[in-house]
């Protein structure tokens, strides 16, 4: 038997990261990617199951779309395009989505 994250706990979890990063926003770079660090951490280790890598990968595809979009909705800050940030990414690395429970162990 796989176990997925349900579609419902899915989009329910990335409209709170969303409305989280649209009032953190402003937060100083270096302690808004520590923070959104260990958000990613916390879900991958409570939904990293065996047969889950699928949705962990679509939900850290999708928290990097929601960083991009309000990163470049800081003010005056300039506009940031996808090089820019992937830069910013190689000095605030993410963690990677991984399983972290083998169900069949």
């Amino acid at each position: 038997m796989k176990r997925i994250t349900s579609r419902k706990k899915f989009t329910a979890k990335i409209r709170m990261f969303r409305d989280w990063l649209k009032a953190n926003r402003t937060l100083p770079t270096d302690e808004l990617m520590g923070k959104v660090g260990s958000k990613l951490q916390g879900h991958f280790a409570y939904y990293g199951v065996t047969d889950n890598s699928k949705g962990l990968n679509r939900f850290s595809y999708e928290v990097h779309r929601l960083l991009f979009k309000w990163l470049n909705r800081r003010g005056k800050r300039g506009c940031m395009n996808w090089e820019k940030f992937n830069l910013l990414l190689k000095k605030f690395p993410l963690p990677q989505p991984r399983i972290t429970v083998n169900l069949f162990a």
